[in-house]
């Protein structure tokens, strides 16, 4: 069964970049505050999401998808 992504590569490539972004900025200011807990939550989801955008670029230890 071979699904087409209701949103296009490009858009989902820009969405992933800017999810990890936001991660890593909010994990950033935990890490200002002391809250290391916080921030290694959110360390976390940014390296997944910016994982995600790796793969999506074509530059993840995985090929590309072609959508």
């Amino acid at each position: 069964m071979n699904r087409t992504p209701k949103k296009p590569l490009r858009e989902r490539l820009l969405d992933a970049e800017q999810h990890g972004s936001h991660w890593l900025a909010l994990g950033n200011e935990y890490a200002e505050r002391g809250d290391r807990a916080n921030a290694e939550r959110c360390y976390a989801k940014s390296q997944r999401w910016l994982d995600r955008a790796n793969l999506l670029s074509g530059q993840g230890d995985r090929p590309a998808p072609k959508h």
